[in-house]
């Protein structure tokens, strides 16, 4: 016991209580096939009003832990009960309790008492009652673990100092203040508050240009009187530091040259770890390196200036893709794909992807070269070739662009350049040749958490391009406005319900229809707009039952998508869309709506799609049903 009036010293006050902060303690287990003798118990816990360290109890004790497998014997369940206790010291000692005591009593089954008036509920998580008993079926008697707490007065911080050691030559540091880092100051004497202070202390040391600041330990002064406790803590901030000359390990193919431009710090620059981290996850971002790490050395370097190693592992610079895709209207087409991802040594990279199917046949070459002239902005050129032939129309085209693109933000990219187009379109109205230039522009946002998968946040784009030249022997001007934006909500936290909501709306600022190549009119329908319906099929129709596009579109869709096992996913969807003639989206025209539902099996490669969806209110002219298989979510 603590002598009222006295001062107790407690050194150090944080080993007495790490073991507590956790709420997952790390325990070994090992698994025993249950005894005939074994004795089941229930375990009561008294005494202990606060909830959070009640709930912590309730996790962290073998007794509870090891509760469903019984104990060999009410000896072995007694050894059991007072290992616990130190446990139950500790975690009480975490709040603040740190005159708690715990007394332990073990009651054999025929020899086991009421429950005490003062059981704490909330402490029983894993209690008092038999779980798997059957309420008309009397239970046999089970042992009782009754853990008394006597918590005693919860001490308050009173105050919370930091001395700094071993500060090296320079301007003395500033002195954290630990209100300010969140010790909590003037309240419950939590030890994971006092932690992190700690942490955010050593922290901003590192961050101000101190990167072998180091926390040595902490004293701890107990007033028993008063009911307070005052800490220090002392931390060896060592000297400071800039950044001094970058070199790299492990490189073969790629140039030291082109990474030096994602340093994102100037030699002389406060040595700052975050930015490590920076530099270290954007040369892995890179898909250059299989690995990487970038460090200083481990020891204080002699001067000011820490010298930075970086340690690389190259990946394979080629990949070689495959894969296949179904849809009713469409029928079967097979893709691939190579990708070079560093030609010359700095990651230009150089990528080719094919399509052969029944309606459509196409090849792209885009070669990208990262860095160019400034960080974040790439310089990219591209060629494709295609031949189309669905209900829309048939186009034999080329199209070469060439632009730079510029990363704003980790969420937020921007494009702009030019592109040149030949195409022999064939619809109703015969056969013509178009001739046009155009300057395409972008920026596109994305805050999903997942590229294939994802079960929050927001992706949006908008793309405008202005064109000129001719359609036929006409000359022909007008600009195609195009945005979509998708959104996803994880109902749960889990990511088994996800809610998905996409929509889109665009327009081609023209005179009229005709003077749009069909290629470029906007168009709704298929597998990645409204199920259901075939692909360009929505909007108006000729003489003959084939889509004309329009000069609008508007389309909006929502899906449910529920994982139901570990690889297996199911959906439900209601799309919808419409195409006009007019500038804006004239409704009134008619609004196509599909309902249906699919399957996901979850792949490494990302999720395998397949869909049913069905016409809500179809014209004549439309299908019963559409049916799609591909890879990845529809959006």
């Amino acid at each position: 016991m603590i002598r009222p009036g006295a001062t107790l010293r407690l050194i150090p006050l944080i080993g007495l209580v790490l073991a507590a902060c956790s709420d997952d303690p790390i325990v070994a287990e090992v698994e025993f096939e249950r005894p005939e003798t074994a004795v089941e118990y229930d375990v009561e816990l008294n005494g202990v009003e606060n909830e959070n360290a009640a709930e912590l109890i309730g996790k962290a004790l073998e007794l509870y832990r090891q509760q469903e497998k019984g104990a060999q014997s009410v000896a072995f369940l007694r050894r059991r009960a007072e290992g616990d206790i130190p446990t139950v010291l500790k975690i009480m000692r975490s709040y603040g309790y740190f005159e708690a005591q715990t007394e332990v009593k073990v009651f054999a089954p025929e020899d086991r008492p009421a429950p005490e008036v003062e059981e704490t509920a909330a402490a029983a998580p894993a209690a008092a009652s038999r779980p798997d008993a059957d309420e008309d079926e009397a239970a046999p008697p089970r042992a009782l673990v009754r853990l008394n707490v006597d918590a005693n007065s919860q001490y308050l911080l009173a105050a919370h100092r930091f001395l700094l050691v071993e500060t090296g030559a320079g301007a003395a540091p500033v002195h954290p203040d630990a209100r300010t880092l969140g010790s909590p100051v003037g309240e419950a004497a939590r030890a994971a508050g006092i932690l992190a202070a700690e942490d955010k202390a050593v922290d901003r040391l590192r961050a101000g240009g101190r990167p072998y600041a180091t926390l040595i330990g902490r004293d701890a002064v107990a007033d028993p009187e008063r009911d307070e406790l005052e800490v220090e803590t002392t931390i060896a901030t060592g000297g400071p530091y800039g950044f001094g000359q970058v070199s790299y390990e492990g490189l073969e193919t790629v140039n030291a040259a082109y990474l030096d431009t994602y340093i994102p710090f100037q030699e002389g620059d406060p040595a700052d770890p975050a930015k490590l981290t920076e530099f270290q996850r954007a040369l892995l971002d890179t898909g250059l390196f299989d690995a990487g790490s970038a460090s200083l050395p481990d020891e204080p370097p002699a001067g000011e200036l820490a010298p930075v190693l970086v340690t690389l592992e190259e990946a394979k610079p080629q990949t070689v893709s495959a894969g296949a895709l179904y849809s009713t209207d469409a029928g079967p087409a097979v893709t691939g794909g190579y990708q070079h991802r560093n030609l010359f040594g700095s990651n230009e990279t150089l990528t080719l992807d094919a399509l052969l199917g029944l309606e459509e046949q196409s090849l792209e070459a885009r070669l990208r070269e990262p860095q160019w002239r400034r960080p974040g902005q790439d310089l990219v050129f591209g060629l494709e070739l295609r031949h189309i032939d669905d209900d829309a129309y048939e186009e034999y085209g080329g199209t070469f662009t060439g632009g730079l693109e510029r990363e704003l933000s980790e969420q937020l990219t921007v494009g702009a350049g030019g592109l040149v187009e030949l195409s022999q379109i064939t619809d109703d109205d015969g056969t013509e040749v178009s001739k046009l230039a155009g300057v395409p522009m972008f920026a596109d946002y994305d805050g999903a958490n997942d590229k294939l998968d994802p079960s929050k946040g927001v992706r949006a784009r908008l793309a405008v391009t202005p064109f000129a030249g001719y359609v036929g022997d006409d000359p022909a001007s007008f600009m195609v406005v195009d945005g979509t934006a998708s959104t996803y909500f994880d109902l749960t936290g889990e990511r088994k319900y996800i809610l998905a909501a996409r929509g889109r709306l665009g327009s081609v600022i023209a005179g009229d229809l005709d003077t749009v190549a069909a290629n470029h009119r906007l168009y709704s329908g298929g597998g990645g707009s409204v199920r259901g319906y075939k692909e360009r099929f929505i909007g108006p129709l000729d003489s003959d039952g084939d889509p004309t596009g329009g000069l609008s579109v508007a389309e909006l869709g929502v899906e449910l998508r529920a994982r139901v096992a570990e690889a297996i996913g199911v959906v439900g969807f209601v799309d919808s869309g419409t195409v006009s003639t007019e500038l804006f989206p004239a409704f009134d025209e008619g609004v196509q709506v599909a309902v249906g539902g699919g399957v996901r099996y979850f792949s490494p490669v990302g999720p395998l799609r397949l869909d049913v969806g069905f016409p809500v209110n179809p014209r004549k002219e439309d299908d019963f049903f559409q049916f799609y298989i591909s890879i990845g979510q529809a959006f």
